[in-house]
């Protein structure tokens, strides 16, 4: 299966992953600085999949930083 034929969210969350493995950084923190980079590209479709993910990892951790609360 390529790139392209996997849903964008799981393409971005595994190359999070990698990445997190190869720096030595967290996966939520790995995921904002892709979100932050695809962002100042103008990538709107990968920063809104990136954000989603940062959601669901601060979700799973157990967290409910601010940010993320509804108003």
């Amino acid at each position: 299966m390529t790139k392209k034929q996997r849903p964008l969210e799981q393409v971005i969350y595994e190359e999070a992953q990698e990445l997190a493995r190869r720096r030595n950084w967290t996966v939520s923190f790995t995921l904002s600085v892709m979100w932050s980079r695809f962002k100042s590209a103008g990538e709107h479709k990968e920063a809104e999949a990136a954000f989603i993910l940062i959601q669901r990892e601060e979700e799973r951790k157990g967290k409910r930083d601010p940010i993320f609360t509804e108003w």
